[in-house]
């Protein structure tokens, strides 16, 4: 016998065959035992979700001679007949390529015969939105009134092509696309069956590249075992669908957590370099973004991740070096490209602009932190006026919450400018919190941190970030010290080149600053770079 491609061979011959469309077989089901099946059906959803299948077993249904029954025998000349194609009384037409006038008039003029041997006449028409305008204004009056014993069943991908005259004429049913979950439990009954052994991430991985379409998944499932016969590897799905795999994945997520742009085009153009395909690699980078995320935000996050195509524990360690809202940043940025790549002639390059525009993310500020730091340099900029001395009261003063005040004499700057630059080679999202803070004390034995808002001071709290700064100070200068975090009015400790800009400040309290240097205070305030 010659070779069926698995999408035919395994095609559902019963509603309890059907995968997915569990409130469509209901109300079919319901409409056959009740004896109220509508004279017109619409079918619409992606291509592979069962629209035809559906469309071909509502037909055995009607005629099967022990029916109407919603378990068709298969067995009797009328199913036989439905299921190869050669039933006189159930025709397949193609709305492609007969999408004229003359083919739907000779379609009314056919309608008006009685069945030749089967109890309905079934029209199914595939593709139905590629009728012309004038081809479903023909049809419309047969459609609305229909003789005796005619069935009309159309199925589109497209259900914003098919006329409101039309919909308003059919019991209209969209088909769902079906989840990965239940595309891979039918890949596997089908390897089962065919004696293929395959593991569960390579099937899941077809699962994927299927995107809800049955047919697709089973399509490509024909073709890695055509590439690695009756013994499949997740290798072999790989390279045979152009999948990237985990490991790159993983690299190209450290990268970015180091924002080291060049690292991060030498992964895509070794990409590239192997044949595989960029739109693809580019979904997967979205996708172990939303992994990060979610493992970010998530309490559960084994519940939302599909652990046999992923690393739990590497997501959990990679997380920890970003933001949430960098993530929801660079997610963005990728799914423009995706959109862009489509459409463009050097998919490449536009990946790799947006590759860049990854590394430029930052934490967003909020509005009213940096409100106050424009007006800090605003004030800072105008020039000193005489204020007169308020009028004395007689009122006892306001009583004034006790300020922590540093303890300069036990803070060295240098070693603090050292520290912000381990931090910002080693982890630059921590430098974020970094800026929120003042220096108390740093010294050999301690230093001290102090925030103003207790949020940033639980986040900064934790085990992980209380070692993390151990260890940048133990880098920077040599000792091991004890880390000590406190809440008061804090004012953000520079870097050691803007302690040195302070003191020179400090003594020439009149001096105007120059033009570069307010330039520089706003290029610190927002982050920015000068472009020439």
């Amino acid at each position: 016998m010659d070779f069926q491609v698995s999408a035919r061979k395994w095609r559902p011959q019963k509603f309890s065959e059907l995968i997915g469309q569990e409130h469509i077989v209901r109300t079919l089901s319901n409409a056959i035992e009740m004896n109220r099946v509508s004279h017109a059906f619409l079918f619409s959803g992606t291509r592979g979700v069962g629209k035809t299948t559906m469309a071909r077993i509502l037909a055995r249904v009607l005629n099967c001679e022990k029916g109407p029954t919603v378990d068709p025998c298969g067995a009797c000349s009328l199913c036989e007949e439905i299921t190869a194609g050669n039933c006189i009384d159930v025709q397949e037409i193609d709305g492609a390529s007969n999408n004229g006038v003359a083919e739907v008039r000779d379609l009314i003029d056919n309608v008006q015969y009685a069945t030749s041997s089967a109890r309905y006449k079934v029209y199914i028409i595939d593709e139905v939105h590629m009728l012309s305008k004038s081809a479903f204004n023909a049809l419309l009056k047969t459609l609305e009134e229909p003789p005796p014993r005619v069935i009309f069943i159309f199925a589109t991908t497209e259900l914003i092509k098919i006329p409101e005259t039309i919909l308003s004429r059919c019991q209209c049913f969209e088909f769902k696309p079906l989840s990965n979950a239940q595309i891979t439990k039918q890949l596997e009954l089908i390897c089962g069956q065919e004696g293929i052994q395959i593991d569960e991430k390579g099937l899941v991985e077809i699962s994927k590249i299927g995107a809800g379409s049955m047919r697709d998944a089973q399509s490509l499932l024909d073709q890695v075992i055509a590439y690695s016969g009756k013994k499949v590897d997740t290798d072999s799905v790989e390279a045979v669908l152009g999948i990237v795999g985990g490991t790159t994945l993983e690299l190209f997520a450290e990268s970015l957590i180091k924002r080291e742009p060049s690292e991060l085009i030498a992964l895509v153009q070794d990409v590239a370099n192997q044949g595989k395909d960029l739109g693809l690699f580019c979904r997967s980078v979205m996708e172990y973004l939303r992994n990060l995320l979610m493992v970010k935000v998530s309490r559960n996050p084994e519940t939302l991740l599909n652990t046999h195509t992923c690393n739990l524990e590497v997501l959990k360690k990679q997380a920890e070096g970003f933001h949430a809202d960098e993530l929801q940043q660079m997610f963005t940025i990728l799914s423009r490209a995706e959109t862009e790549m489509k459409r463009s002639s050097l998919a490449q390059m536009v990946f790799e602009m947006a590759i860049l525009r990854l590394t430029e993310t930052r934490p967003f500020k909020k509005i009213d932190d940096l409100i106050h730091k424009i007006n800090q340099a605003e004030g800072e900029i105008q020039p000193a006026q005489p204020v007169a001395s308020p009028p004395q009261s007689d009122a006892p003063p306001a009583k004034s919450q006790p300020i922590v005040q540093p303890d300069n004499g036990s803070f060295d700057p240098s070693i603090w400018a050292k520290v912000r630059q381990e931090v910002s080679r080693k982890r630059p999202p921590f430098e974020h919190y970094l800026d929120k803070c003042q220096v108390l004390a740093l010294n050999e034995k301690e230093i001290q941190l102090m925030f103003s808002d207790s949020f940033t001071l639980d986040m900064v709290g934790t085990p992980e970030n209380i070692q993390f700064i151990k260890d940048m100070v133990q880098s920077a200068s040599g000792h091991e010290v004890q880390v000590i975090l406190k809440l008061g009015e804090a004012r953000p400790t520079p870097p050691a080149n803007e302690q040195k800009k302070k003191t020179i400040n400090d003594e020439n309290p009149g001096r105007q600053k120059t033009e570069s240097e307010i330039i520089q205070d706003a290029l610190d305030i927002f982050g920015g770079t000068v472009v020439k």
